[in-house]
């Protein structure tokens, strides 16, 4: 089974004068997430910041985000970074996803 790991900061909403504003970036990767795990992906999702034992778990991740959070969000695809620094779209998580389920490593930056 794929495991997919994702590290991201919960941005807080905006709040305006009648109402709240999410980050549209953030909610579209989450739903993008959401799509994966309809696919039969097991997707976790961790905010660094607050579950710093499930960083700890993970040596890769521990050690880009002690060089600070510029790495976020992170993506683990069976604990191999597929993705980082930018909000990945639903074609860059399939892609990932589909590359690391075949064995080819693939790791840093890649733009949107």
């Amino acid at each position: 089974m794929t495991n997919i790991t994702v590290f991201r900061h919960v941005p807080k909403p905006i709040i305006g004068m009648v109402s709240g504003v999410n980050d549209r970036r953030f909610a579209i990767m989450e739903d993008s997430l959401d799509w994966l795990e309809t696919t039969g992906m097991l997707v976790e999702r961790f905010d660094p910041s607050v579950e710093r034992d499930e960083v700890a778990k993970r040596p890769t991740a521990q050690d880009l985000l002690s060089k600070g959070d510029g790495c976020l969000p992170l993506v683990l695809v069976n604990d191999v970074v597929v993705l980082q620094g930018v909000y990945p779209s639903r074609t860059q998580l399939a892609r990932a996803v589909g590359t690391q389920r075949h064995g080819a490593r693939q790791s840093g930056r890649h733009a949107a």
